[in-house]
């Protein structure tokens, strides 16, 4: 079975370090040799989908939030990637 690079969309596998603090959520994630503009994300619902773009592919990671999380702020700097999410108001 062949498939066509604008078929695939690879799923990897990165190493998420998440931290609550409090009224955020911290998501910290290193994609060393990724250039920042290569990296978009997806806040819908109760996933945030992380998506690099390669050369050939359009790779994707899904990850699990609280329903009513909000995007707050977006950090990249020497190859490690910061989310901050806004908790919804208990």
């Amino acid at each position: 079975m062949t498939h066509n690079r604008s078929d695939r969309r690879n799923v990897f596998n990165p190493t998420i370090h998440r931290s609550d603090q409090g009224k955020t959520i911290l998501l910290t994630i290193p994609l060393t040799g990724i250039a920042e503009e290569k990296i978009r994300f997806d806040l819908e619902n109760t996933t945030l989908t992380l998506y690099i773009t390669t050369d050939e592919d359009v790779l994707k990671k899904s990850i699990r939030v609280p329903g009513g999380t909000r995007f707050f702020k977006k950090n990249f700097h020497d190859g490690i990637l910061e989310i901050i999410l806004e908790k919804p108001a208990s």
